[in-house]
């Protein structure tokens, strides 16, 4: 049995809304098939998969992820082994109607080998500078999961949750003395330092910015 995570926004569509939608796209163009992407609700990109006709129905009429699977010649929900489930919050297509985007809620992690995302192996590797603190999040989870020698980082996490709350609070006052006595790159320094060790410290409360992002935008009006 599968628990409604999907919350308020999440799509359901009946009938005829769906039937427009299906026919309104080129599923001919790949023979039968559309490429299907799925986005978190943080825009990060999590997969890529297909989707033939009645996969799409099926998505849009459960709220849950189907795709077609091409190897395995059958249709398939996200979850339906792993658990980690996607809720559909949100349906997009491209300019061409052959292709799909959709914003969903992730249950776990998106890709079969236990990663975030099924797009975690670098090629030619350029971060762009909002990619940043994800990237660094990645890397302090790892550093306290796996303590290494001669890692600040690891040395922060050793001395417990009041050395790293205490690094958090100097930061602190450091970056705001920076920001009223100081230039405009002394202050963006202290700023990025500020934020490092905050990562740590969340990271020890098993929380994460995308937890402050949610806090963020629940409080927007």
């Amino acid at each position: 049995m599968i628990s409604d995570g999907g919350g308020k926004n999440q799509v359901r569509l009946e009938g005829e809304a769906i039937e427009r939608i299906v026919k309104s796209l080129d599923f001919a163009k790949l023979g039968g098939i559309i490429p299907a992407v799925a986005v978190g609700e943080d825009g990060k990109l999590l997969m890529l998969a297909f989707m033939d006709e009645e996969a799409l129905r099926r998505t849009l009429s459960t709220g849950m992820m189907h795709y077609w699977s091409r190897s395995r010649k059958r249709l398939w929900m996200k979850g339906e082994e792993s658990g980690h489930y996607q809720y559909v919050l949100g349906v997009y297509a491209d300019c061409d109607s052959d292709s799909l985007l959709f914003k969903v809620r992730q249950v776990g992690n998106a890709c079969h080998t236990g990663e975030e995302t099924c797009f975690h192996r670098p090629v030619v590797e350029h971060l762009a500078p909002w990619e940043v603190p994800a990237e660094l999040e990645r890397v302090v989870k790892d550093r306290i999961a796996n303590p290494r020698e001669g890692s600040y980082t690891s040395k922060v996490a050793s001395g417990g949750l009041a050395k790293a709350a205490k690094k958090v609070g100097e930061e602190g006052v450091e970056a705001a003395l920076a920001g009223v006595a100081e230039g405009r790159e002394r202050a963006i320094s202290e700023a990025a330092d500020l934020l490092y060790h905050l990562i740590i410290l969340l990271q020890m409360k098993g929380a994460n910015l995308e937890d402050v992002y949610r806090e963020l935008k629940r409080r927007r009006r």
